[in-house]
């Protein structure tokens, strides 16, 4: 089994970074490489249609390496905290990249192996978890489109320090366990 983190943060060791490392332990690959989209060269999504013509990307960029990453691995682990009532940006234009995973109109189907599993680390200051319940929401059903068969979340609220994650031993905990599901799923 191969697992890998996408952590969406600008914050190296941010809170989002803590908990992508910590569902990989749980799910037993403590070595699996983490990619942090904002030491990075990615574009934006181009909305030029080629990857629908060509069945790739053609932005050459440092997110070929990630579709290669994804393509190979059968649990990926993106973490975004919420900045600005939403997800980071770095996550949105990892998010609007993997458009290219999606065949054309009018059914999208994905190009994706079947049985690719995700999770998505939400880490935010905001204490009431369910604040930005919408916005989570939407990032677990656009992973789902792009052809992930099982998307779980994890949401981490009240969390305001650089690395605070990695002193709330429940939430360590419960990374963790998330971890070991997708192993033994």
């Amino acid at each position: 089994m191969k697992a890998i983190g996408i952590a969406c943060s600008p914050r190296r060791n941010g809170n989002s970074e803590v908990l992508v490392r910590e569902v990989l332990n749980g799910a037993g690959d403590g070595a699996a490489k983490v990619f942090r989209p904002n030491e990075m060269k990615i574009r934006g999504c181009q909305g030029c249609y080629a990857c629908k013509e060509k069945g790739r990307c053609v932005v050459e960029d440092d997110m070929q390496e990630l579709y290669r990453e994804i393509e190979e691995a059968d649990i990926v682990v993106f973490g975004t905290p919420i900045y600005m009532y939403g997800v980071a940006s770095q996550f949105k234009v990892v998010l609007d990249r993997l458009f290219a995973f999606l065949g054309p109109a009018p059914d999208f189907k994905s190009s994706l192996p079947n049985g690719k599993r995700a999770v998505s680390v939400v880490s935010q200051g905001y204490e009431d978890a369910q604040e930005y319940g919408a916005h989570i929401a939407q990032m677990k059903e656009s992973l789902r489109v792009v052809g992930f068969d099982e998307v779980k979340t994890l949401v981490a609220s009240g969390l305001n320090e650089l690395g605070e994650a990695a002193k709330r031993l429940p939430l360590v905990q419960e990374a963790q366990m998330l971890g070991r599901a997708l192993r033994s799923a």
